[in-house]
């Protein structure tokens, strides 16, 4: 079994039903990549907002807050790691960037969520 079909085997005992979709890690589409994706019939999905790697941001939930906020569009994905080490603004901000796109009335979606909306 190749890596690839151990992977999906993997995601689909998750609960995935529809396409998978693929981040490229750090976003990197080296050489092979999209051809090999496109052979796997994956979608390729990056994101438009990375509040939690820019200077000036990163370390302060509030300015992280108002940047989402001010940037964000409908269809937007904004990739945040709460969880990695050295990103507490990131945990302290999201749960005021979630009450704040619900207010101006953003839902959440899946990327399959999405990318069905299309």
């Amino acid at each position: 079994m190749s890596t690839a079909t151990a992977a999906d085997a993997v995601i689909r005992a998750a609960g995935c039903r529809g396409p998978i979709s693929v981040r490229p890690p750090h976003g990197k589409k080296l050489l092979s990549l999209p051809w090999e994706l496109r052979a796997r019939d994956r979608n390729t999905v990056m994101w438009d907002l990375e509040p939690d790697s820019l200077d000036g941001i990163r370390d302060d939930a509030q300015a992280m807050t108002r940047y989402v906020v001010d940037n964000v569009r409908p269809a937007s994905i904004v990739l945040l790691h709460p969880w990695a080490e050295g990103n507490a603004a990131t945990c302290r901000a999201l749960p005021a960037i979630l009450a704040a796109l619900q207010a101006r009335g953003f839902s959440f979606v899946t990327v399959s969520g999405l990318l069905a909306l299309r």
